[in-house]
């Protein structure tokens, strides 16, 4: 059996990352972005150059897209010189971008009257993973299409799970993101509690990593990141704000209330508006500074 040559659309720094693993892997990649210099930096890595996403189908059995949110997927498959323009029957858009559930089946849609398919796969990981092949794949597809994508999936990351079917994988990944950028919302919290109250950060860390309190973020995030005044993305706040935009919209259109996890937003909303959108998530850290009147990187 032939090996299936693999297309890549959108070379930002997790569509890089996968770019550059699967090269390594020695996978057929023909690659396309509307920055010139993101195509070039691949290219020089090994990968084919395509001058449009029509392009990169023509050349391609499956189509990885990794893009900012459901339009520009939607032109880029859909649009007048997209995927479907290119693609033969049988074709694979394998999607990695995190947008509205709605839009990846109305998507999947346009592309299976073409006699196309469509697997939707968010990513867990940020973009070391993403280069090392060790992302977390949150996959909605269906059964024929998932055997066709598995070897795929298999050498982007190290577990790929089967949420359900078309759209499914882009459901489960929001969620995810609401909830995360929600743990990380309430660590802040804590620690800004903790020094109004005069304690020692490593004694309160070690206490809430040690009790039900404990979560991912106090062991990696906390430590690595806010205590040390360190806000270079990493995931920016920008799209963890549009990420929890659509999680919260989406549970609107579930009628699912969020008394706890919907205020994050106006939290990242807050951090937007301060200019920081180009900062990591954890900028969020950087609005209880300013309440506080300290640094967490100088709490002792």
């Amino acid at each position: 059996m032939a090996q299936q040559r693999i297309g890549l659309i959108g070379l930002g720094k997790m569509g890089h990352g996968i770019g550059k693993n699967l090269l390594r892997k020695g996978f057929v990649l023909t690659a396309y972005d509307v920055d010139p210099a993101a195509v070039a930096r691949l290219a020089a890595l090994g990968a084919a150059s395509a001058a449009s996403p029509k392009q990169v189908a023509e050349k391609s059995d499956i189509v990885i897209t990794v893009l900012p949110n459901g339009p520009d997927v939607e032109h880029v498959v859909l649009g007048p010189d997209g995927v479907v323009k290119g693609a033969r029957p049988g074709t694979i858009v394998l999607d990695c971008s995190t947008i509205d559930p709605e839009v990846t089946r109305r998507i999947g849609a346009g592309l299976r009257a073409a006699g196309c398919g469509m697997v939707d796969a968010g990513m867990g990981g940020m973009p070391p993973a993403a280069e090392e092949g060790s992302l977390i794949l949150m996959v909605g597809a269906t059964p024929e299409d998932l055997a066709r994508v598995t070897p795929l999936l298999n050498a982007m990351g190290k577990e790929s799970i089967h949420c359900g079917g078309p759209g499914a994988g882009m459901s489960v990944k929001l969620i995810n993101n609401l909830l995360a950028m929600t743990i990380v919302a309430a660590d802040v919290e804590a620690l800004a509690m903790g020094v109004r109250a005069g304690l020692k950060p490593d004694v309160l860390l070690r206490v809430l990593c040690s009790t039900y309190a404990d979560n991912k973020p106090l062991h990696t995030m906390v430590p690595e990141k806010i205590l040390q005044g360190d806000h270079e993305p990493g995931f920016k706040a920008v799209l963890a704000h549009k990420d929890v935009g659509l999680a919260v919209d989406y549970a609107s259109s579930l009628r699912v209330p969020l008394w706890t996890l919907s205020p994050v937003r106006q939290l990242l909303s807050l951090v937007l508006a301060q200019g920081k959108g180009e900062q990591a998530n954890t900028a969020i850290a950087t609005v209880f500074e300013e309440l506080l009147g300290t640094r967490f990187n100088e709490w002792k």
